[in-house]
């Protein structure tokens, strides 16, 4: 009998990026039972990615995981927990964030910009939040590399 080779790719993930993916994945495919799939996802992934070794981390990843499950629980109403869980984002540096991350600030405050917030100052806050975090993330500065210390 041949012996098996591993199969490469996503198989091979650690299993936070798997639970990232997924949290994105069920976000994508939208309906209120994928949402809850994502907020779960989502949060396994950030537990996963807290508790692993410093060389285990991916920040790219963490801070996808904690967009996504701020947009999960946009999407099931809950304000509070949106800005809950963009406050490790909002809070990181911009250099540290990719285009892909930018993007998906730019279409959650997209979301915040929708009729059902109108008026909600808290969603006002937050969209002026994500606005301005992207803007800093997208600009040349943030891009270029920090000086030694």
């Amino acid at each position: 009998m041949a012996e098996q080779d591993e199969v490469p790719g996503v198989f091979a993930f650690p299993a936070a990026k798997q639970f990232t993916y997924a949290g994105t994945s069920h976000l994508a495919l939208g309906g209120r039972e994928h949402v809850r799939q994502a907020v779960v996802s989502a949060d396994t992934a950030i537990r996963l990615y807290r508790s692993a070794e410093d060389d285990d981390r991916s920040v790219g990843d963490l801070f996808a995981a904690h967009v996504d499950l701020a947009r999960g629980h946009l999407l099931l109403g809950d304000l509070d927990g949106t800005e809950a869980m963009l406050g490790f984002v909002l809070d990181s540096s911009p250099k540290r964030m990719s285009a892909s991350i930018v993007r998906r600030l730019v279409s959650l405050g997209r979301e915040l910009s929708g009729p059902q917030y109108g008026g909600v100052a808290q969603a006002a806050h937050l969209r002026d939040r994500l606005q301005h975090t992207a803007v800093l993330a997208a600009s040349p500065a943030a891009r270029s590399p920090e000086p030694p210390t």
